[in-house]
């Protein structure tokens, strides 16, 4: 396990852990928070042997945004806060850019900067007692373009506009009638929802997980047609050795077994 001060990440069993670890601050993310999870992210990015990643708050909640004391301290000074800025950007994107799926598991409070952060992941598995609210308009922030179009995404447009325009707070149960949320269990039946979850997610093709990905990212972006790049991964697929292994499974009529 690899302990920062804001930051927690376990590697097991081809999963990573990402735990926001500020329990007494309602695991608000201070700048070395989203430069942490930046860099970490980063780093999984490019391990081959991580096959899922999920993203977590430590104690009752999964995060109450970025912390607003701390942006309160520096509040004149604007190259600071550029910095900053630049900071949760930077770790938002990576975050949502990780080839591997990711699951966001969601207890408790999940607003501003901690609901971008569920909503650039491919699912999120919440507890009954998980509230959403995405605030800005009461700070007098606003949210990034990129961050609202993800609400947006999850949906539809006219229940972001409650949610962003009205800072609607959002309870677990409107937020899987809404679409918010993948999955939503009672408190003690997360962690083995979680595991059916990631059973699933590991059990299949990382080359085909990771592709797929790659070609949803860049759809969301505005791309319509194939690419070099995605021509090349689907041509690849047919030589590969997980083909192999799944199509004599397919034919031997067994579960595959990917490396």
């Amino acid at each position: 396990m690899t302990n920062g001060p804001s930051l927690l990440l376990n590697i097991v069993d081809s999963v990573a852990t990402l735990t926001i670890a500020r329990p007494a601050k309602r695991n608000a993310l201070d700048t070395a928070a989203w430069q942490a999870l930046a860099e970490t992210c980063a780093a999984i990015a490019v391990n081959g042997d991580v096959r899922a990643v999920v993203l977590q708050g430590e104690g009752a909640h999964f995060s109450a945004g970025a912390d607003i004391h701390e942006l309160r301290e520096h509040i004149r000074d604007t190259a600071w806060m550029a910095y900053n800025q630049a900071a949760i950007a930077r770790a938002l994107d990576t975050f949502a850019a990780l080839p591997q799926p990711t699951i966001a598991v969601i207890r408790g409070v999940c607003y501003g900067g901690g609901a971008a952060l569920a909503a650039a992941s491919d699912f999120r598995l919440c507890t009954t007692d998980a509230t959403f609210a995405i605030t800005p308009s009461k700070l007098g922030l606003t949210y990034r373009l990129v961050d609202c179009l993800r609400v947006v995404e999850l949906v539809g447009a006219a229940r972001a506009r409650e949610i962003l325009l009205l800072a609607k707070e959002v309870d677990a149960a409107t937020a899987v009638t809404w679409g918010m949320v993948t999955e939503c269990v009672e408190p003690a039946s997360l962690p083995s929802a979680l595991a059916a979850t990631l059973a699933k997610m590991t059990s299949l093709s990382s080359y085909s997980v990771r592709g797929i990905k790659q070609s949803l990212l860049k759809i969301r972006v505005g791309q319509t047609n194939d690419d070099a790049q995605t021509k090349q991964i689907f041509a690849d697929a047919f030589k590969g050795q997980d083909f192999a292994e799944g199509a004599a499974a397919f034919v031997e009529k067994r579960t595959p077994e990917f490396d």
